[in-house]
């Protein structure tokens, strides 16, 4: 089931935020950092509570069983170069590996979808962690492709990773 994020659902929102980064990237950041991740509940659950209750960014949550399993986050795009008012953004989506390949990640995107095109958006970006062929794969299935033109570095702990933007049209 897909259904708006309520305020309760804030540490389930962030415990899946910190183990879906863990299982998703395990071969792309340092395992030290990864694991470190762990130390940061609190506080996401603080931040996803506020972000829920102001109603910014959108939050769906997939549930199975009554159990929180993964979610997405949408906007307004925040890229620089965004038209306003044309294009939403796709902040974050995560599922928990166990339910990978469920469709749980596409149900989530419609619902998406269905809410940026509700608010008059044409249109849809992301960013994806370059290496992360997975979600390359899965972005790609739903018709998104890349803007290689579009490009920018994350640096934390030591370590730099490279993103590209995503883009599709409505």
């Amino acid at each position: 089931m897909i259904r708006s994020a309520e305020p309760h659902d804030a540490g389930a929102i962030a415990a899946v935020h910190i183990r879906s980064w863990q299982q998703a990237y395990r071969d792309l950041i340092p395992g030290d950092y990864l694991a470190s991740l762990d130390t940061t509940l609190d506080r996401r659950t603080e931040q996803w509570s506020i972000s829920i209750q102001n109603g910014e960014p959108q939050v769906f949550v997939a549930m199975e069983d009554e159990r929180l399993v993964g979610w997405i986050a949408l906007s307004a795009s925040r890229d620089e170069d965004a038209e306003p008012g044309v294009s939403g953004e796709v902040q974050a989506l995560y599922v928990l590996e166990e339910y990978w390949g469920r469709g749980l990640g596409r149900l989530l995107w419609l619902k998406a979808r269905e809410h940026l095109a509700s608010r008059g958006f044409r249109a849809a970006t992301l960013w994806v962690l370059v290496g992360n062929e997975r979600a390359i794969r899965f972005y790609h299935n739903l018709g998104f492709t890349p803007v290689h033109s579009s490009k920018r570095t994350i640096s934390r702990s030591g370590w730099t990773l490279e993103e590209v933007r995503y883009h599709l049209d409505f």
